[in-house]
């Protein structure tokens, strides 16, 4: 699990990247959703994700445009018994965001995300 793979899954989930920190321990990309304009306070706007490379695990904050209705599964969001995504809804702004942290299986559960989030 390395920098340049979760690069290629925001990519390929038509995810714009903003700026990537990778660094020894960790890895850091911050990216948009293609219809999310970013303003003033930027980090409301922009999602990010960061890969802990020394124990294997993904925390990502992914925001997403809303015009009508967005269903969303979150079935992979259990690890234990303890689910580990949590949404929320700005109606002002029509922009959902969902915080996760991923141990088990982070790039497939990352990519997933992704995908709904689109």
């Amino acid at each position: 699990m390395n920098c340049k793979e979760l690069q290629e899954i925001i990519k390929r989930n038509r995810f714009q990247i903003v700026h990537v920190y990778d660094e020894a321990d960790q890895c850091i990309i911050d990216f948009k959703h293609p219809q999310v304009k970013v303003e003033p306070p930027v980090a409301y706007f922009l999602s990010s994700v960061v890969l802990n490379k020394k124990q294997g695990y993904i925390q990502t904050t992914v925001r997403s445009k809303v015009k009508g209705i967005k269903e969303l599964y979150l079935e992979y969001c259990c690890e234990d018994n303890i689910c580990v995504c949590r949404p929320h809804v700005n109606m002002e702004e029509q922009i959902l965001s969902v915080e996760a942290t991923f141990s088990q299986n982070p790039l497939a559960k990352f990519d997933r995300l992704l995908q709904e989030m689109i």
